[in-house]
């Protein structure tokens, strides 16, 4: 698993060794996804929700996003996450950037411990207001407890605020499980298919 592109190309990320917690994305869906992307990942506040090892907030840093925040869980992975990002010579910090107001901190990155649903939560009563959203939770286990995180984290990002009007949702999910082209406010509008990978992108309505 490594960088593919931009300022921090070619660095080697780790995993959990001797783990099953995380399914990294692999470099092929990474390198795609990025290139659909393009330049809506520059000067981006960019959320890895369920970010496992960080690898896909790492990469948007290296192409130029302003801003990542991953949001994890295990405190294994953070642990994982705090030392890719040190690879590349991104110190993380605790979330505790206070949304709204003029950031005069240097730093790029930004961890929180906690699990998808009460993240949301958080990151929404921060006022957090990101333009790329990777939600990308683990998919290895039942197709029923996927698609019941799935229909719930889906729920929660459409009512609240934390994507931009002009942002994008990209969900990682495997291709037996299916996922909505409408929820809410957020329509489906592109999707990716890589083997059994599919990457579902959504954009807000316009109002």
């Amino acid at each position: 698993m490594r960088v593919i592109a931009g300022a921090f190309k070619g660095r080697r990320l780790v995993a959990p060794k001797g783990s099953r917690i995380v399914r990294p994305t692999t470099d092929r869906v990474k390198e795609s996804v990025f290139s659909i992307l393009r330049e809506q990942v520059i000067d981006a506040d960019f959320l890895d929700l369920c970010a496992g090892t960080g690898s896909i907030g790492i990469e948007a840093l290296s192409r130029g996003a302003k801003h990542a925040t991953f949001l994890e869980r295990d405190p294994r992975c953070i642990r994982v996450i705090e030392k890719n990002l040190r690879t590349c010579g991104l110190p993380g910090q605790p979330h505790t950037r206070c949304f709204g107001t003029p950031q005069k901190s240097t730093v790029k990155a930004y961890l929180l411990r906690r699990d998808a649903v009460k993240g949301i939560s958080y990151l929404q009563k921060q006022a957090a207001v990101f333009r790329i959203i990777y939600f990308d939770p683990p998919y290895s286990k039942s197709p029923e407890g996927s698609t019941e995180l799935y229909a719930t984290c889906l729920t929660l990002l459409a009512e609240k605020a934390l994507l931009s009007p002009d942002g994008t949702l990209l969900v990682e999910h495997a291709k037996r499980s299916m996922m909505p082209d409408k929820i809410g406010s957020l329509t489906r509008n592109r999707i990716a298919s890589y083997s059994d990978t599919i990457v579902s992108f959504y954009r807000k309505d316009e109002t």
